[in-house]
């Protein structure tokens, strides 16, 4: 048994696994940064655990890291999620909360932001799970911004923002050490962080954290993001533009 010590996360505090390598994308800020420790063992666990699940799953032809990507390949829908369910930032915050979801500081920022859209009806998304190297990354250089840009050039949209909260509570069974990334529009914490959602299941529960945004940050090949499949021109108008926003953007927000 590792040793343990309790971490603040968000509103909540929770038990961590002690020793480890400090890992940089997501974010624990604030009163969190004594977590950073523990939190590099999570995330090697993750990164093990995206590697094996990515092992043990068959990758739909044309999903490779030789993709073609001036024709559009198939992908299958991994799972639905409804948005428009809850109304407003509130509601999505007691829904977690009574379902003793943690909230990363950055998450909850963001949550409650004018930038961060909730849809006025119920709207079906279908999503998939796609990593960067289906996409064709092929170095732990490349950039958010490039991993979106593969992903339009196959067909796949960025997610509305309200996937996020609503596909956290949706998740329960997330297998341990998986840590799947919303693609999404980033959105500007009041400090003018960009910031997108994850969903994590280190075995301290289940959460959801941001990571950082900004669409030069790096990106590892086995990353594993969360995709909207288009259907309708609705979906469209909901995820907003492509372009992922730079920093300049979002400052004034």
């Amino acid at each position: 048994m590792l040793p343990m010590r309790h971490c603040g996360f968000g509103r909540h505090r929770f038990a961590c696994p002690l020793k480890l390598l400090v890992g940089g994308r997501w974010r624990l800020d604030g009163p969190n940064k004594s977590c950073l420790p523990a939190v590099a063992i999570c995330l090697g666990l993750a990164a093990f655990s995206s590697v094996a699940f990515a092992q043990e799953q068959p990758i739909p032809r044309g999903l490779s890291s030789g993709l073609d990507l001036s024709t559009q390949a198939p992908f299958r829908t991994w799972r639905t999620t409804t948005i428009g369910s809850y109304k407003g930032v509130n509601t999505y915050r007691d829904a977690l909360d009574a379902a003793k979801i943690k909230i990363g500081d950055a998450a909850d920022e963001i949550l409650g932001r004018a930038a961060f859209p909730y849809a006025r009806e119920k709207t079906v998304v279908e999503l998939t799970v796609v990593s960067a190297a289906e996409l064709g990354v092929e170095s732990d250089e490349s950039s958010l911004s490039d991993v979106y840009e593969r992903a339009r050039q196959v067909g796949l949209n960025l997610c509305p923002a309200e996937v996020g909260p609503q596909l956290r509570l949706d998740y329960h069974n997330q297998p341990l050490g998986e840590a799947l990334d919303i693609a999404m529009e980033p959105v500007a914490t009041y400090s003018g962080d960009l910031t997108i959602l994850t969903l994590v299941n280190w075995g301290t529960g289940l959460m959801l954290i941001g990571r950082d945004g900004r669409s030069e940050s790096k990106v590892n090949r086995i990353s594993r993001f969360v995709f909207a499949v288009p259907t309708n021109e609705r979906l469209e108008a909901l995820r907003g533009p492509q372009i992922v926003a730079t920093s300049s953007d979002a400052v004034g927000e």
